[in-house]
């Protein structure tokens, strides 16, 4: 990656709490999320859909794989989609993630629905600067023009943690593409 530094728009999370739906779809575990929740980027709004994991992570920074990768799926109006890209890095347990993996559904399943909440903007890391870029979803069918934040600070997750969803879910990556001309910009911050 050769991020070029320049101005931005700022990232305005407005993240609140969703009840636990959580669905293990064969591909990834993925946590729906009720409207209300939101992502702000300059004149657009983007609503939180929903979140799911992969490990090991999807991008990489600097050349290096993080254990995990959270990725939170938004959606404007028009339909255009956001997703911000959060690394997960084994160290101390978080406990923001918690109620998340205490259901992590180990077989292919329905949503499941859990009498806990989530506290959503306590899932993501202090500082919000990212890497953007325009590119598509990583799953089939891979939709094009998506645009993607991935936070430079990463979150932790205990290596137990990390452990509980590699023994459901491994491997669940897609491999790192070519940028074919696509421009990375990291936020002037970094």
């Amino acid at each position: 990656i050769n991020p070029t530094a320049q101005p931005v728009e700022a990232l305005i999370f407005d993240y609140g709490r969703t009840p636990l739906a959580i669905v293990n779809n064969g591909h990834t575990i993925q946590v729906n999320c009720t409207p209300g929740s939101m992502l702000r980027v300059g004149a657009r709004t983007y609503m939180l859909r929903q979140f799911h994991f992969h490990a090991p992570s999807e991008h990489t920074i600097a050349g290096r794989y993080s254990a995990m990768e959270a990725h939170f799926v938004h959606q404007a109006e028009d339909g255009e989609l956001a997703v911000v890209g959060v690394m997960i890095e084994r160290g101390g347990a978080n406990a923001a993630y918690e109620p998340t993996w205490e259901h992590l559904p180990a077989q292919e399943s329905a949503e499941q629905r859990y009498d806990v909440e989530i506290d959503l903007s306590a899932l993501l890391p202090r500082r919000l600067a990212a890497y953007r870029y325009i590119g598509s979803l990583t799953t089939p069918p891979c939709t094009e023009n998506v645009r993607w934040f991935v936070l430079t600070q990463p979150v932790q997750l205990s290596g137990a943690q990390v452990a509980a969803f590699e023994a459901i879910m491994k491997g669940n990556n897609r491999p790192v593409q070519p940028l074919n001309g696509r421009v990375i910009v990291v936020d002037p911050q970094e």
